[in-house]
C-alpha cells in the first residue's frame, strides 16, 4: 500500500487538495478504504470557520475493511459505513454506557469535525467498534445516506414524539427529507413537511403532508406538538417557534454557525421545550435502505476527490440536495 494519499484538507476557512500521510490504524481500529464520502452542511460550515477544525475534512462515508482488529474479522474486506464519534471508553460518561457513551463522551474525538481526520481522503481509519456492515443489497451510492438517516432515527431514539402527538419537519433539504422519511413511517398521528420547494418535498416516500411554507404558515400556526427544524438556518427557528404549541417541544436538527439576534420572551411565555439532536443508531438506518427506501434520487451531483473543491460548491448552491465524492470505484 502507498505511504501518501489524496486528500481534501481543511485549514480555518481555506481548503485543498493535499498530499497526505495514509493513517496507520492504532489499537482496536480498522483501516478503511473509501469508496464515496458524502458532502454534509456541517462540512460547509467548517469551511465557514466552524469548530475551527484544521484537517481532512467530511464524516458521511462507505468503505472497504481492508485491515480489522482481533475480535472484528467479520468486517474484512466488506463494504462499512460507520459512527463519527471516537469515545475514550474509560470516563465515567462511557462507563454508563448507551448513547452518552457512544456521542457524548467529554473526551471524544469527531470524524472530520474534531481532531479526527475525515472521509475526503483515500483512507481512513475508526474503531472497528463504529463500523456496520452494509448490506449485499444495498448500493454504495445509497449507503452512503446511512449517516445522517440514522441522525434522523435519534429523533426516536430520545423518545422526543408521543403516540398522539402532530409533528412538523421544518425545511426541505436533504436532512429534512430524511427526517421525514423516518417519522412518516412512525408517527401515528402524522407528519408535516414545510418547506419552499414541491419538488424536493415530493421525493419523500414516506407518507407526510407537504406544505409551502411561505403560504401555509399562518394557518398553521401553534398547532404541533413537535416542530423539528431543519433548515441550517437562524430563521428556521423562529418559524419551528411559530407552528409549536404552548407546551411543545422544538428539535434541533441542524448546525448553523452564523449568528442572529436571539428573543427568548416567546420560548418562555409559551414554555416552550428546546432540545438539540445529533447522531443516531445505524442499525435502523441500514435496515430502513435494505427494505427498499432508495435515496440516490437525492443525489444531485457526484465529483472525483480530485474536484472535491468544486464538489463542495455546488453543495452550497441553492436547489442542490446531496453532492457525493467518489473516491474510488465498488470493489
Amino acid at each position: 500500500m502507498h505511504s501518501s494519499m489524496l486528500s481534501f484538507w481543511v485549514d480555518g476557512s481555506s481548503a485543498s487538495i493535499r498530499e497526505a500521510e495514509v493513517p496507520q490504524p492504532k489499537a482496536g481500529e480498522a483501516l478503511v478504504r473509501v469508496l464515496i464520502a458524502g458532502v454534509c452542511n456541517t462540512d460547509l460550515e467548517i469551511l465557514k470557520g466552524y469548530m475551527g477544525f484544521s484537517g481532512i475534512v467530511g464524516h458521511e462515508f462507505v468503505g472497504v475493511c481492508e485491515d480489522a482488529p482481533d475480535g472484528f474479522e467479520h468486517l474484512a474486506k466488506q463494504r462499512v459505513v460507520g459512527e463519527i464519534n471516537l469515545a475514550c471508553r474509560s470516563c465515567g460518561t462511557c462507563g454508563g454506557g448507551g448513547t452518552r457513551a457512544r456521542n457524548h463522551c467529554p473526551k471524544r474525538t469527531v470524524l472530520g469535525i474534531l481532531d479526527k481526520h475525515g472521509t475526503y481522503a483515500q483512507w481512513l481509519t475508526l474503531p472497528a467498534v463504529n463500523l456496520h456492515v452494509v448490506p449485499k443489497g444495498v448500493s454504495t451510492e445509497n449507503a452512503a445516506f446511512a449517516e445522517p438517516l440514522a441522525a434522523a432515527f435519534r429523533i426516536l431514539e430520545q423518545g422526543l414524539v408521543r403516540d398522539d402527538d402532530e409533528v412538523a419537519v421544518v425545511g426541505d433539504g436533504k436532512l429534512g427529507i430524511l427526517i421525514s422519511e423516518v417519522l412518516g413511517r412512525h408517527v401515528k398521528k402524522g407528519t408535516t413537511l414545510f418547506g419552499r420547494h414541491h419538488e424536493k418535498m415530493d421525493l419523500v416516500r414516506a407518507p407526510i403532508d407537504k406544505m409551502l411554507s411561505t403560504d401555509a404558515l399562518p394557518d398553521r400556526a401553534a398547532t404541533f406538538d413537535v416542530v423539528v427544524d431543519a433548515t441550517g438556518s437562524p430563521a428556521g427557528m423562529d418559524v419551528s417557534r411559530q407552528l409549536c404549541k404552548p407546551l411543545g417541544t422544538i428539535c434541533l436538527k441542524s448546525t448553523c454557525a452564523a449568528g442572529a439576534d436571539f428573543n427568548t420572551a416567546p420560548f418562555v411565555i409559551d414554555e416552550l421545550r428546546v432540545i438539540g439532536s445529533r447522531c443516531g443508531p445505524f442499525e435502523p438506518a441500514l435496515e430502513l435502505l435494505n427494505q427498499g427506501l432508495d435515496l440516490t434520487p437525492l443525489i444531485s451531483a457526484t465529483f472525483p476527490l480530485e474536484q472535491a473543491e468544486e464538489a463542495v460548491k455546488k453543495a452550497a448552491e441553492k436547489g442542490t440536495i446531496k453532492v457525493q465524492i467518489r473516491v474510488a470505484p465498488d470493489p
